[in-house]
């Protein structure tokens, strides 16, 4: 039993023409109705973000006078308790909240304590939340140019090269005391 295939690159190359100068003519021709259209939408989204931002920053503010007026803060004083498992006991502490949140506490007090079966002493602290404030957004009212290069048609660029199928053959041969067989076959590119 003998099989053998064989592969010869062709050096020759197909070549397709790529049209590409009518692209070039319509980019040129058009690049400047392009800008004038990014900056206006550029200029349109600027101004509805400013306006967003500024309607929320008004609305954030109203609603934190509003409610800071009508109510003080909040403390809640949170009670000792122990941990039995792992031998641990928390000291009471207290913990201020913004009048007009629920979620952020504006203020948290812990009293010094002293771990038991250590000379671990923890002072006493106040970790205190600096307030939320959104911040005035200032927008430049004379937004940068936006410009694009020319562009320049490539001279080597005309066509695709691809390259030519080369010649592949195929032999196939099987001896045994009653049959002979050999078996060619070629596919060979004539250009």
């Amino acid at each position: 039993l003998s099989v053998k295939t064989q592969y010869k690159k062709n050096k020759d190359k197909h070549s397709i023409p790529i049209p590409l100068d009518a692209f070039y003519v319509f980019i040129n021709h058009n690049i400047n109705s392009f800008i004038r259209q990014f900056e206006n939408g550029r200029q349109k989204a600027l101004v509805f973000v400013t306006n967003v931002y500024n309607e929320t920053k008004n609305k954030f503010d109203q609603h934190k006078v509003e409610k800071s007026l009508n109510k003080q803060p909040r403390i809640f004083q949170i009670p000792g308790y122990s941990i039995p498992v792992l031998n641990i006991e928390v000291s009471p502490f207290t913990v201020k909240m913004l009048p007009f949140g629920y979620v952020i506490p504006e203020e948290i007090s812990t009293p010094s304590f002293t771990i038991w079966d250590s000379d671990l002493y923890v002072p006493s602290y106040t970790l205190a939340l600096p307030s939320l404030e959104l911040p005035v957004l200032s927008v430049p009212t004379t937004p940068l140019k936006f410009s694009l290069p020319e562009f320049e048609m490539l001279s080597n660029s005309q066509n695709i090269l691809i390259p030519a199928l080369g010649n592949i053959t195929y032999d196939f041969s099987f001896k045994s005391s009653v049959i002979t067989l050999n078996t060619n076959v070629g596919l060979y590119n004539q250009s």
